[in-house]
């Protein structure tokens, strides 16, 4: 009987093995695929390209860090900035004014992509991703003191709707 029981576990823990590895093998596919468009889509460079830094810290601006870290990547891009001497509760509608307004100015102009730098509270970039959702493709950057920037990803979803499209045409091709 124990025998029995040890050729089943034997089995049930090759099974096991093989649906992890396959499991991180597509998750490891899908990553390396998302990030060949992202790199796709910077490369593009198509319109009126906007670096939109936003401090919302108090006495602290991160202007001169997207200068920076564009200069070493050699982007030439146009800078706007949103600032604030900190957030509360008081000064939220008024700062979500500001980024609709901020927004209305870019589409004025033509914009056509977005690259996003954000210093605040987590709460209030909630807010500002609301206002930035289906515009533009918009490149949201992550500063870590080590590395400084680095594009985490794309923010709009009509992009991530097209992928989607694009994924469910691949499947359906495979089938």
């Amino acid at each position: 009987m124990w025998d029995i029981l040890d050729k089943i576990a034997t089995v049930a823990q090759i099974i096991t093995f093989l649906v992890f590895t396959g499991g991180i093998g597509l998750l490891l596919t899908r990553a390396t695929r998302y990030k060949r468009r992202i790199r796709k889509a910077l490369e593009k460079g198509k319109g009126l390209e906007v670096a939109l830094a936003v401090s919302l810290k108090p006495n602290e601006n991160v202007r001169g860090h997207v200068e920076a870290f564009l200069k070493e990547k050699g982007i030439e891009m146009e800078i706007t900035e949103i600032n604030a001497d900190g957030v509360s509760l008081n000064t939220l509608p008024e700062l979500r004014k500001k980024f609709v307004a901020e927004k209305r100015w870019l589409t004025s102009r033509g914009v056509s992509e977005v690259h996003l730098f954000y210093e605040g509270p987590v709460a209030v970039a909630f807010f500002l991703a609301d206002v930035l959702n289906n515009w533009v493709p918009v490149y949201v950057y992550h500063f870590s003191r080590e590395g400084g920037y680095e594009c985490w990803g794309l923010l709009t979803e009509s992009i991530e709707r097209m992928a989607t499209e694009e994924l469910v045409r691949e499947v359906s091709k495979d089938a």
